[in-house]
């Protein structure tokens, strides 16, 4: 018999958009961070850093955190594919 068990993982995430989203990053991830700044202004990427974890997201991707608290970087299909969003939409 083929048995099939599905995962107890679930991860937290913020999709980085601009500097509005960098406080929900902060809070969630618990990390510090450094950002590079274009000479116009824009925000180009984001590097958080705790101990030695350096994490890096450009624009558009979602910083996640896992329930055993690891923290990484991945795009929306990543957590659409691996993942079912139990957040209510508003």
């Amino acid at each position: 018999m083929i048995r099939m068990f599905k995962s107890k993982d679930y991860v937290q995430a913020v999709e980085f958009v601009d500097f509005a989203s960098i406080q929900l990053i902060i809070q969630l991830t618990g990390m510090g961070m450094t950002l590079d700044v274009s000479p116009t202004g824009s925000l180009r990427s984001i590097t958080l850093k705790n101990g030695t974890t350096t994490v890096v997201a450009i624009p558009g991707q979602f910083v996640y955190k896992t329930n055993t608290g690891t923290v990484g970087v991945c795009s929306r299909e990543y957590l659409q594919e691996n993942f079912e969003e139990v957040t209510g939409t508003e």
